[in-house]
């Protein structure tokens, strides 16, 4: 299984269609199996739209229909233009540069069910402290994965409320169930792992049966996904890894590589893509 996460921050680049080309043509190229996009961008007054491939998701608050501009709906057509069908869902978190629905996204080769949890204790569309998560239950080979498309808020807010414990204590009971099965959980993060007792800390302790593939991995390329002040790090100017990839310890990562970085392909974002190889161990 080939993964890709990204966080796109659609629109919000310079020359975003040039960008959003050459992610299509590394996708292309790398032949993924299943992807998580996060900053998944549609403008709040555009015109509602149906797509052949798009699978709605199962979701009880915060349902936003599909618009005709959302970049993975653009992202998912110039792949079939070129060849590459995806099946793929969205689900909007919250209104994101007050003119956006703002949401994550999951594209498979293969069918799946899907669904948006709400993992915030915001419920308020207006605010950006209000998340959902994505999870997918994608049969791929005679192997059922359970994936998750996710971007969780910082650590803490400005008035020192935990923001990221509750969305990851949510999280957990979305995906404890399928600890025997084979589980990707995927996106931005917005937690250091160099920062102790914090959200990587928190994953460590709370999700035995999760291991982060960057430390799994047999071989690596690359490690930080963000090398400048961002737009909720705006202090913090250091290359820092807050973009992921967990998997089930049952799991052989084969490979772990940094993408979109300017190396082998260009930089196409705020933030740098993460893409894995994962074999299923033999039992």
């Amino acid at each position: 299984m080939k993964v890709l996460t990204l966080n796109t921050h659609s629109w919000m680049e310079e020359q975003p269609y040039d960008k959003l080309d050459s992610l299509v043509d590394s996708i292309v190229k790398a032949d993924y199996d299943v992807i998580a996009l996060q900053e998944i961008n549609q403008s709040i007054g555009a015109r509602e739209i149906e797509a052949e491939t798009f699978i709605s998701p199962h979701e009880e608050v915060l349902a936003v229909p599909l618009k005709e501009d959302n970049f993975a709906y653009l992202l998912v057509e110039k792949l079939k233009q070129k060849g590459h069908l995806y099946y793929w869902s969205w689900t909007a978190n919250h209104i994101g540069y007050d003119k956006y629905d703002e949401g994550v996204a999951i594209l498979s080769k293969d069918s799946f069910e899907s669904g948006g949890h709400l993992i915030s204790a915001s419920t308020d569309y207006a605010s950006h402290y209000t998340r959902k998560v994505l999870k997918a239950r994608i049969e791929r080979e005679g192997t059922v994965w359970t994936v998750l498309s996710a971007h969780y808020s910082w650590w803490l807010n400005g008035d020192g409320e935990k923001l990221f414990e509750n969305e990851w204590k949510n999280t957990l009971n979305l995906i404890k169930s399928d600890e025997k099965e084979s589980v990707i959980v995927m996106g931005d993060f917005n937690n250091d792992p160099q920062v102790e007792q914090e959200g990587y800390s928190l994953i460590m302790e709370t999700a035995p049966f999760l291991q982060d593939a960057f430390k799994a991995a047999e071989s690596k390329v690359g490690e930080a996904t963000v090398v400048s002040a961002i737009d909720g790090w705006e202090d913090h100017q250091d290359h820092k890894r807050i973009d992921y990839v967990f998997t089930s310890n049952t799991l052989n990562v084969d490979r772990y590589r940094v993408m979109f970085d300017g190396e082998t392909e260009p930089v196409i974002s705020d933030h740098y893509g993460v893409e894995v190889l994962i074999d299923k161990k033999l039992t």
